[in-house]
């Protein structure tokens, strides 16, 4: 009966090796593909999208300027009309919005030029602001 309970505990001993073996294994496999998505090449490859960038112009079309409109870049003010067309940088799935909740009267806004790689918004895209905050687009670059 002795010779057994050897045996078992051997048994027991070898499984708990195996399943550290695992571990390890398991471990060593994350630290590799980490070292992997920390070279350049990966970096460059994820990242090829986010670093492009184009220009949008938007214009008032009935007034020379709308100092209490705001171009909404994801939700965020980025410039106020305080000229009649303003240009401002732009980067793939950003959404474009203009506020014009302060403004006494309803406005038409325009997109009047775009960059080469610019796909949305299209040129002469027309949005009509009514004390609301009106969606442009969701910016889309070639």
């Amino acid at each position: 009966m002795g010779k057994r309970r050897k045996r078992t505990l051997k048994r027991y001993v070898d499984s708990e090796v195996v399943l550290a073996i695992l571990i390890m294994m398991g471990l060593l496999s994350i630290a590799i593909a980490q070292l992997f998505i920390g070279k350049e090449d990966a970096h460059v490859f994820l990242d090829s999208n986010l670093s492009q960038e184009g220009k949008v112009t938007i214009e008032v079309v009935e007034k020379d300027k709308a100092p209490n409109s705001y171009i909404l870049v994801n939700g965020e003010p980025v410039s106020n009309f305080y000229k009649k067309s303003i240009t401002i940088p732009v980067k793939p799935n950003q959404i474009l919005e203009i506020d014009g909740t302060k403004e006494s009267e309803p406005l038409h806004f325009k997109v009047t030029a775009i960059s080469d790689n610019v796909i949305e918004p299209q040129n002469t895209t027309v949005v009509r602001v009514d004390k609301n905050v009106q969606k442009v687009c969701m910016v889309k670059l070639k």
